[in-house]
């Protein structure tokens, strides 16, 4: 994971939405194990639109990682840098 401060360096070279926002800290609280978005749109009250949409913007702003689901290989895991 990213250091607090080049993780706070990092936030303040991009705008965040609020969505975008409350997924990060998910995905940050959960660390390590990573997170796939059927478990982050049961967590939130987003659409699921919502939250694919927040993880695409995260990834582009290179937040966020994604890895193949090796029970799933259908799904992808999300993780913080």
């Amino acid at each position: 994971m990213m250091t607090d401060a080049r993780y706070s360096e990092k936030l303040a070279e991009v705008r965040l939405t609020r969505s975008q926002g409350i997924v990060l800290d998910i995905l940050r609280k959960r660390g390590k194990n990573g997170v796939t978005p059927k478990q982050l749109i049961e967590e939130v009250s987003f659409a699921p639109r919502t939250v694919r949409y927040a993880l695409r913007k995260l990834l582009k702003f290179k937040l966020i990682r994604r890895i193949p689901c090796l029970l799933d290989m259908r799904q992808w895991i999300y993780l913080p840098l």
